[in-house]
């Protein structure tokens, strides 16, 4: 199997991500302005505004690629629902969300809004929906109260085409 270059894997998650925001409530309609690198991209709104945004992909641990994604396989594999295993990944967005705002705050450019797009992308989130991860923000408030400098976390790539949002407060 060949896995994707990084260029190509954040072309197609941007491109992704912009199609699961506009279904938000409230989502916008966006077009990429620029590839940066500190967010990843600059995107506009048909206003005119315009946004960074910050692309990241979150796997269960860092052998789940190598060790389940590209493994051949003859047809399709059950994906039990283990509760431990959905605990361990949503530790492991916490921190990936504390990592990208420690980043953000030390060098990002700061001049337009940011957005974190975290791309759910492990088998075992197709047991995540908005009720676990309204859960999983109650649970770790205080990472979600301390976003800044984003002023949303979007979660996409979710079972049956979800997205999930957390605002800035």
């Amino acid at each position: 199997m060949k896995w994707p270059s990084k260029p190509e894997s954040e072309a197609f998650q941007i491109e992704k991500f912009i199609e699961c925001y506009s279904r938000l409530p409230e989502g916008l309609q966006f077009e990429i302005v620029s590839k940066t690198e500190s967010p990843d991209y600059v995107v506009r709104d048909k206003g005119a505004r315009e946004f960074g945004v910050e692309l990241t992909s979150v796997y269960l641990d860092d052998r789940s690629v190598p060790d389940h994604h590209m493994k051949e396989t003859n047809g399709l594999e059950e994906i039990a629902c283990d509760s431990q295993a959905i605990q361990q990944y949503e530790s492991r967005m916490i921190g990936a969300i504390i990592d990208k705002v420690c980043k953000a705050r030390k060098g990002y450019e700061l001049g337009k809004p940011l957005i974190l797009a975290i791309y759910v992308n492990e088998y075992i989130s197709i047991y995540l929906n908005e009720e676990e991860l309204e859960e999983m923000v109650q649970r770790y408030q205080g990472v979600f109260d301390s976003m800044h400098p984003f002023c949303e976390i979007v979660f996409w790539n979710l079972g049956n085409g979800g997205v999930f949002r957390v605002r800035n407060q």
